[in-house]
């Protein structure tokens, strides 16, 4: 069987009532993004213990001889017949078997596509008929009513990678009690705010490197404002962690390509380091709100002095 991957996001009351789950596609964010609703949902349904594994060789038991339900996350299809499916569905455990498109799956995506107990999610990147609904759904959540020019502007233009509107979404839901501008929408859908956010992840390069990068890529105030909020957002999520478990789970999805980085970097903050990174965010947003003309000056001498936070 097959299913839209939307329909998980937008319907968070689905079932878990499948054995086989293989999620496809060439749009990574999304992906991941509904591979974690089935894992979340599987733990709420059965408390299941959650492997990550290759193959289907790994699976070391006996049909029946535990009790306690697994979830497996299974990375390869090698060899999957339906004979050897009839084995494994006769265990209560479930199956997931992640795996971006190639020629080398589309045999396997047969068989899964034919079998009632199996459901096939294939991710791409967003359709603006997709966006719409993920916009109206999101905004109906956190209470925010946008003008219709303003809601057609936004779709527009979020990015059609799940993750990446996704981050941009919790961005204007800080601006849902203040209200909304056109302006403001360009500022946070900035097609640029990727690019300065490269400035930020190159923290642990030497000065010389981040000043570079810095130059480069922050010309204006409209700029530092997008660095400071992006290095707040990571800062306010280090703050916030007590561990590295909880830290690592709360990383947003879009950022697998940088997860590495910000554990490192999480790992160099205790508890005093995190009380000092505290009062240097307080006191640059209070001086590049009085000195607005020196704020890319006052920007640099921020993410030097942050980098400094991270030494041993």
């Amino acid at each position: 069987m097959k299913a839209d991957p939307l329909t998980l996001i937008l319907d968070r009351n689905f079932e878990i009532n499948k054995i086989f789950y293989m999620i496809s596609g060439n749009e990574i964010t999304l992906m991941e993004t509904i591979r974690d609703l089935l894992i979340k949902k599987s733990k709420e349904k059965n408390s299941a213990d959650i492997k990550k594994i290759k193959s289907t060789k790994e699976i070391e038991k006996a049909v029946g001889l535990f009790n306690k339900n697994s979830l497996y996350v299974l990375s390869e299809v090698k060899d999957i017949e339906n004979k050897h499916l009839n084995i494994l569905m006769k265990t209560n455990d479930v199956y997931i078997f992640f795996l971006e498109n190639s020629p080398k799956i589309k045999s396997v995506k047969n068989i899964f596509l034919k079998r009632s107990d199996s459901l096939v999610l294939d991710c791409y990147e967003l359709t603006k008929d997709s966006k719409t609904k993920i916009v109206k759904k999101y905004l109906d959540e956190i209470g925010f009513d946008l003008e219709q020019n303003m809601f057609w502007e936004l779709v527009e233009k979020l990015d059609n990678k799940y993750g990446f509107l996704e981050r941009e979404l919790e961005k204007i839901s800080e601006l849902r009690n203040v209200g909304i501008k056109s302006n403001q929408i360009d500022f946070v859908v900035s097609k640029n705010n990727f690019n300065v956010e490269r400035v930020f992840f190159q923290l642990f390069e030497n000065n010389q490197k981040i000043i570079n990068s810095f130059n480069d890529k922050v010309k204006n105030n409209t700029e530092i404002n997008q660095l400071y909020y992006v290095i707040k957002q990571f800062s306010q999520l280090i703050i916030n962690n007590d561990n590295l478990t909880d830290f690592e789970k709360n990383i947003p999805k879009y950022l697998f390509r940088e997860k590495k980085f910000l554990m490192e970097l999480f790992k160099r903050f205790n508890k005093n380091k995190k009380l000092k990174l505290l009062n240097l965010l307080f006191k640059t947003e209070k001086e590049i709100r009085k000195s607005s003309e020196l704020s890319v000056v006052l920007g640099l001498r921020f993410i030097l002095n942050f980098k400094k936070m991270t030494t041993f």
